[in-house]
């Protein structure tokens, strides 16, 4: 399963069509960016799953999830929590990637026109990781947590 990445500075034009463009089985939502989404689902019509980024309903406006109900019945929706429980309670094997495989389609802001999709092959983001690791290799320990932000562009489509 590839992960596309869309974010909410694409807006609602460029939300939907990244979701109509790749065909999206599920979206992986924060509750407050609801209301917006319902706006993208008449022209998204694979979408069957919708996960909830929240551990309870207070997170959740009332108001927009009955609109969404009402409007988009085959719609399956789930919080993020009874996700997990569902994979704990359902395990099955895992089945590992090719390095060909699609990792994620990665959007651009759109800021010039429509967004552009950009696939990564796991590879890429192995070879990635592999240079990042071999660099930072005596700096990070098994508890350490990395975040990267630089300016410098790694090409990660070949």
């Amino acid at each position: 399963m590839a992960v596309v990445t869309a974010y909410d500075t694409l807006g609602e034009e460029g939300l939907r069509h990244s979701l109509v463009s790749t065909n999206a089985k599920a979206i992986y939502l924060e509750p407050h960016l609801l209301k917006t989404f319902i706006k993208t689902l008449s022209a998204a019509k694979s979408v069957e799953y919708i996960i909830l980024n929240t551990e309870n309903d207070e997170d959740i406006r009332a108001e927009d999830l009955e609109v969404l109900k009402s409007s988009h019945e085959h719609i399956t929706i789930l919080k993020y929590e009874d996700l997990r429980r569902l994979g704990e309670n359902n395990p099955v094997d895992p089945t590992p990637p090719s390095r060909e495989d699609l990792c994620c389609i990665m959007y651009t802001s759109g800021s010039s026109g429509t967004p552009k999709g950009v696939p990564i092959k796991h590879k890429a983001v192995i070879a990635a990781s592999m240079h990042t690791t071999k660099i930072t290799r005596s700096l990070l320990t098994s508890g350490s947590c990395w975040c990267q932000y630089s300016r410098r562009r790694i090409n990660c489509s070949r």
